[in-house]
């Protein structure tokens, strides 16, 4: 899988400011940024990325999870999860959307910049 264009979708704007600078930092390209279920699934439409880094808790009218279900669905686009709910519940759930992998908060910026290069080498 090469990753060239990423959309991260996170409602907490200091967690998204973060996670975009790491991403440009080691090379990624954030083509947008979302911070609800609405302005993911069009950006998801108008840029056509490669992966989204989905919050499993944003804002809008369905959560991360069903968003992501969407996207994978529809356009066939990977997700990685990126969450601080770590109830065993909201795992089962998530996983049914079949997402690359899972980032818990708080987030570790070696971490995930290794998961998404590892993912480069994989593809």
């Amino acid at each position: 899988m090469k990753i060239h264009k990423i959309l991260v979708v996170e409602d907490d704007m200091i967690i998204q400011m973060f996670i975009s600078k790491v991403l440009k930092d080691a090379g990624f390209e954030i083509v947008a940024e979302a911070r609800t279920s609405d302005q993911a699934l069009q950006y998801v439409e108008k840029f056509r990325p490669d992966l989204v880094l989905m919050d499993i808790s944003i804002a809008g009218p369905i959560d991360g999870i069903e968003t992501a279900e969407m996207v994978g669905k529809k356009y066939n686009i990977a997700v990685i999860f990126i969450t601080g709910n770590s109830d065993q519940a909201t795992i089962d759930r998530a996983k049914k959307t079949n997402p690359i992998d899972f980032i818990f908060k708080p987030i570790d910026e070696n971490q995930l910049k290794r998961r998404l290069k590892s993912l480069e080498i994989k593809g």
